[in-house]
């Protein structure tokens, strides 16, 4: 029998492999594209929407392994909706291989340069997505009902602030001491201290931000951390101080427990040392004495309990006002595009045209508070900023500054005088180059107190 032949495939030639390749790639693109697209637009689109549960920002410098231990604990010990956010000052460690294997179970970012601990915090709250956030040291290890208790807290009272836990790395009142063997008994210790209970939760005039949980709400209200402190512990100490302006307390939650795993303890570098420095200057210049500011009106309270802010000592009883109520009026500027306002009567009213006077840059979490109002030509932001509008015997006050016998300055604005808390705020809202009137003792006594101004955080980037 005759075998029939087969029929051979004819090769194809090296040419027409190579054109399919190059299609392929080309197809693989365009859907690359495309999905990049669509990510993008529905990234936009839910921009602005956020989940019921907490964002917990964890920072990192060349500490991948107490990344890892942390992300473990979180992992281990929190039963509540949440997501986790690494923000890494560029380290040397190996962590965005790590992170990269985490298959998107946490969101992270890889600065390109080091930001300092404010800078990695303020790219992590940009970032975040839940109703409530949490700042966490990448040494601190979860426990049982940490997270739970502290919420607890939180929600109890709307005029608390910031939540802090209680360790054996914090001071003062966070403190706690106790002798463990292991791991294991550390874990029994804190699930016997994690039970409930509102008896320990106490007012504290610091927190430690090691561990600390606040609403979305509060940093929407008081904005980012203030990059120009540099380091600790004068970024969460300037923060503190802008949420106790507000009329909000901080407290401690005794019954959320968490352990601190400290590294190696070396001496600070020559360049740490200098940033201290810079940043010890930069929070003295910008607020002179800001624990008169907060108690001055507030001499007789009970001094066993939290004093609220200048809000409540200067007898509010409203809506929080947001960090722009500590903001003057009357001046020009803008967030993260060219687009300049001009801030009067509580709103920001773009100003259309070529503006040629000075403009204050701001996070765009601080224009968010002002209301928008009707545009403006530049022509009528021009008047207003020359000072000719006014109404009735206030025309001469509005928009001037007055200072007195031992330099201290007031901003007057719609008929009241506003403290203004240190030269630094008066440069950075270039008050120092307004009109300047005198008035006496008696008639300064006279003009209503406002608001005392302050000065704008300085942030250098944004997401």
């Amino acid at each position: 029998m005759r075998r029939t032949k087969k029929k051979v495939k004819r090769l194809r030639r090296k040419s027409e492999g190579q054109t399919n390749v190059n299609k392929r790639l080309e197809g693989y693109k365009r859907g690359f594209e495309e999905g990049y697209k669509q990510g993008l637009q529905a990234g936009n689109n839910s921009f602005d929407s956020f989940f019921e549960g907490t964002s917990i920002i964890v920072p990192s410098d060349n500490e991948v392994e107490s990344v890892k231990r942390c992300i473990e604990s979180i992992v281990n010990y929190t039963d509540l909706s949440y997501e986790i956010i690494v923000v890494d000052n560029n380290s040397s460690d190996g962590i965005e291989n790590y992170l990269k294997h985490l298959n998107g179970m946490v969101r992270y970012r890889i600065l390109p340069q080091n930001q300092g601990l404010a800078g990695a915090l303020n790219r992590g709250l940009m970032m975040a997505k839940g109703t409530t956030i949490l700042l966490l040291s990448s040494n601190v290890v979860c426990t049982d009902n940490w997270l739970h208790n502290m919420l607890n807290c939180l929600q109890s009272n709307s005029n608390i602030g910031m939540v802090g836990a209680v360790t054996n790395g914090m001071n003062g009142g966070q403190r706690y001491d106790f002798d463990h063997t292991s791991m294991e008994s550390m874990h029994e210790f804190a699930t016997i201290n994690n039970v409930s209970d509102p008896a320990r939760w106490s007012f504290s005039e610091y927190l430690s931000p090691k561990c600390l949980l606040f609403s979305r709400h509060l940093l929407e209200k008081v904005g980012f951390l203030d990059e120009g402190c540099l380091i600790g512990p004068f970024v969460e100490e300037d923060y503190f101080i802008r949420v106790k302006l507000q009329g909000l307390s901080l407290v401690c939650a005794g019954d959320a427990f968490v352990h601190f795993a400290s590294g190696d303890e070396r001496l600070p570098s020559s360049e740490e040392e200098a940033e201290n420095q810079q940043g010890l200057l930069y929070f003295t210049r910008k607020w002179n004495n800001p624990y008169e500011l907060l108690y001055s009106s507030a001499k007789d309270q009970d001094h066993s309990t939290d004093r609220s802010g200048v809000l409540t000592a200067m007898g509010w009883d409203g809506p929080r006002l947001g960090e722009t109520a500590f903001y003057p009026q009357a001046i020009a500027v803008k967030g993260l595009t060219e687009k300049v306002y001009w801030i009067e009567d509580g709103m920001r009213r773009a100003i259309k045209g070529n503006w040629r006077g000075p403009v204050i840059p701001l996070p765009q979490i601080d224009l968010w508070q002002w209301t928008i109002g009707p545009a403006l030509n530049e022509e009528e932001a021009q008047l207003k900023l020359n000072l000719v509008h006014g109404d009735g015997q206030h025309s001469i006050l509005h928009g001037t500054v007055c200072v007195i016998a031992d330099g201290g300055m007031y901003y007057m604005e719609s008929g009241m005088k506003r403290a203004i808390v240190s030269r630094f705020a008066a440069e950075a809202w270039i008050l120092n180059e307004r009109l300047r009137i005198t008035l006496s003792d008696s008639e300064l006594l006279a003009v209503p107190d406002g608001l005392p101004i302050i000065g704008p955080v300085n942030l250098r980037q944004a997401l």
